[in-house]
């Protein structure tokens, strides 16, 4: 039976008129599916050595492979602040959230590179793998160097949808460390809200089946190589070291993305790229293709901020006094809940005005006990001074010529447990306060990760003979006190 013209003109327009509201969800989800599949990447960039591998000769090679496969979000590990600058330039269309390990631009980042037309990041934040993981810097599980990770929410401007990004790179020594951190990047999570999809890039320098992988396991996140439907390289590990090209075989994948409930893997790849025989890293970067389910799409924030704060703070520094120097001193304070035993931290004094806190441009000292100290141990809200003594001048003077230099009554401001010392190796090697092209100092764990430093004389001088340089607390994020004063009476112990 053929339909009237008019009639054929009704219906189409009651059809268009009222399927909207009716499957408006159907529509919806049509509009989501056609916006693609987000494209997430881990990869470890090898930090910029002084090795046969360069990082000069690594790097087109690694925007080529970037450019190539078009992520949408990229977890990077070991990258340099001058790597990341290097990537951002390199990457247009992309931006970056991250910090060094050690806080600000130093030390090696969990950066987060995202594409900006395809992603807007909502909230983020860093937690340190310790048992105090908002201080900056820390590391308390047996591994020599400080871990962390970088979280970030994104909204999927296709779709509005959400889902938490976290990257991290576990140690690469300690076991009880690496199950640890796994552990506390599970509790972390539990703060994330439970209607939005996760997904964890990292290097875990551990194998699927290991008792870490196991935690994260057992805890709701699934391998997205083994999720996906498809699968590439599915023979290769990942940490091929520039001359295996197996990567060590399948059982050597230590590398990974995972993932929560709320995402469908279509497609896990490694990536074993490389131009002319040159490999952009020691590792083989991971790329999972994926579609977001339902996922929450607030745009308001979803897990409360913790502050982050430093280990210690250096509070004043005389780097020019009486007798060329002889009475030169850094003071530090606990901003923190914790003691810490001061015996064997460093400071170092960083001389290259164009390397600040480069440590290849300094001079090392070992903090410890003078004869007249009695303890090193700081405690929450207690200050130190540390005596810059130097050799053949200073090791014999006394705790009294201290105090009487800077007029201050023995016992009176500045008991025997709140100095102590350092012995500098070198004939006369000690501060240098007159110079004004530049000088910082940093003070360090005894295995050497930075934790906190100043700067002073850049561009003219900060302070007399016997006059003081005080900070304050660093800007967030960072571990390098900001100058108060110049130009002040000393007063050690008293900051």
């Amino acid at each position: 039976m053929r339909i009237p013209k008019i009639t054929s003109l009704f219906m189409m327009l009651t059809f268009l008129t009222t399927t909207p509201l009716s499957a408006s969800g159907e529509l919806a989800s049509a509009a989501e599916a056609s916006s693609g599949p987000l494209r997430v990447m881990s990869f470890n960039l090898r930090y910029a050595a002084n090795d046969s591998q360069p990082w000069e000769n690594r790097r087109p090679v690694t925007k080529n492979l970037i450019l190539e496969h078009k992520p949408d979000v990229i977890g990077t590990q070991e990258g340099l602040h001058r790597q990341i600058v290097d990537l951002e330039n390199d990457l247009p269309g992309y931006d970056r959230i991250g910090v060094g390990r050690e806080g600000g631009n130093l030390g090696e980042y969990m950066a987060i590179f995202y594409n900006t037309e395809r992603l807007k990041p909502l909230e983020q934040s860093h937690f340190w793998l310790s048992d105090t993981p908002q201080t900056i810097s820390s590391a308390s599980w047996g591994n020599q160097i400080p871990r962390m990770a970088t979280w970030v929410r994104f909204q999927d401007l296709q779709n509005g949808k959400t889902f938490y990004m976290v990257n991290t790179h576990l140690d690469h020594q300690s076991e009880v460390s690496r199950q640890k951190s796994a552990a506390l990047i599970v509790d972390k999570m539990k703060a994330f809200a439970s209607d939005i999809p996760i997904v964890v890039t990292g290097d875990f320098n551990t194998v699927p089946g290991s008792d870490t992988y196991s935690i994260f396991a057992s805890n709701g996140l699934s391998d997205a190589h083994l999720t996906a439907k498809k699968r590439t390289n599915d023979d290769l590990g990942t940490f091929h070291n520039y001359k295996d090209p197996t990567g060590g075989g399948s059982g050597n994948r230590i590398d990974w993305i995972l993932h929560s409930q709320g995402w469908n893997v279509l497609h896990s790849e490694i990536i074993n790229y490389k131009e002319d025989g040159q490999y952009p890293s020691d590792h083989y970067p991971v790329l999972m293709e994926g579609t977001l389910q339902k996922s929450n799409k607030t745009t308001e924030e979803t897990v409360p901020r913790l502050p982050l704060t430093t280990a210690l703070h250096i509070t004043e520094v005389v780097a020019n006094s009486n007798e060329q120097g002889n009475y030169n001193y850094v003071e530090i304070y606990n901003p923190n809940d914790r003691e810490i035993d001061l015996e064997g931290y460093q400071i170092y004094y960083y001389y290259d005005p164009a390397l600040p806190f480069d440590k290849s441009k300094s001079n090392r000292w070992t903090i410890t006990k003078d004869r007249f100290s009695t303890e090193t141990i700081i405690r929450p809200n207690e200050t130190k001074v540390i005596w810059i003594k130097k050799q053949p001048c200073c090791y014999d003077l006394s705790m009294e010529q201290f105090l009487a230099n800077y007029n201050v009554a023995s016992g009176d401001k500045l008991s025997p447990s709140q100095l102590l010392a350092v012995f500098t190796p070198g004939n006369n090697q000690g501060l240098n306060g007159t110079s004004t092209s530049g000088r910082a100092l940093g003070i360090s764990s005894p295995s050497g990760t930075h934790l906190i430093g100043v700067q002073f004389n850049n561009g003219q001088l900060d302070a007399g003979i016997n006059e003081s340089i005080t900070y304050q607390e660093p800007e967030p994020l960072t571990s390098i006190m900001q100058k108060k004063e110049t130009h002040q009476v000393p007063s050690p112990g008293q900051s």
